[in-house]
């Protein structure tokens, strides 16, 4: 059975799984208060496993023998009651890199957050319209687009090209309203020859389609010289 040992001086909230009143396994998991998350929900997350952890003075490894009447230690009050409360969600996550937020990165509906630079995550709230932009110079980076449903369309020093309408399932037919990948990619090309480096953003988000809107850079104009 799993047991609570209590908050550890350097790593979060230690647990074990304990048979005949000794330590199995031991491991630890971090916290995450509602007050810094997405949501306004606790969380939890895993963050490692086997060792030993220092918790109220005391050493707790593999092997470690405890009471019959075992109490947790908790620092503070309100910790202690989410803990064995059990007041919080289990799941994977990060925080953003401008604000510290934390996000479940495992949401698969209305998601939180956005992935930039490869592998930074940031809060929707946190970036800007341009952030999201994703540069356009071959056809298959039409489908790299990122998610821009909460921007406007009108964006500085941007010119709004073409938006299009695709399927997104893959099951799509040639003559339906949505362009299948082949029809999108033909579009796409014949757009990047006329106008050459584009942009583009998820517009619009459907179940089984999206809407994709394309831009390119507005040149900027030489100044007079007096």
């Amino acid at each position: 059975m799993e047991k609570v040992i209590g908050q550890a001086r350097y790593d979060g909230i230690v647990f074990a799984e304990v048979e005949d009143n000794k330590i199995k396994n031991i491991y630890s998991k971090y916290l995450e208060h509602k007050d810094r998350t997405y949501d306004g929900n606790n969380y939890i997350t895993e963050s490692g496993w086997g060792g030993e952890y220092e918790v109220n003075g005391v050493i707790y490894k593999r092997g470690t023998e405890l009471a019959e009447d075992f109490e947790p230690f908790f620092d503070d009050e309100e910790t202690k009651e989410i803990i064995l409360n059990e007041d919080y969600y289990t799941a994977s996550g990060h925080t953003c890199s401008a604000c510290g937020t934390f996000h479940d990165t495992e949401q698969y509906y209305n998601i939180s957050f956005v992935i930039l630079n490869d592998c930074e995550l940031y809060c929707k709230s946190c970036v800007e319209a341009e952030d999201m932009l994703h540069e356009v110079d071959d056809v298959s980076e039409f489908f790299q687009a990122k998610d821009m449903t909460r921007f406007p369309t009108k964006l500085k020093g941007y010119t709004m090209v073409e938006t299009l309408f695709c399927d997104s399932s893959g099951f799509g037919s040639v003559g339906e309203p949505a362009l299948t990948k082949r029809q999108a990619e033909a579009r796409v090309q014949e757009l990047l020859d006329k106008h050459g480096t584009l942009f583009a953003g998820l517009t619009g988000i459907g179940q089984f389609q999206v809407y994709v809107t394309l831009w390119k850079k507005r040149k900027e104009r030489a100044k007079k010289v007096a």
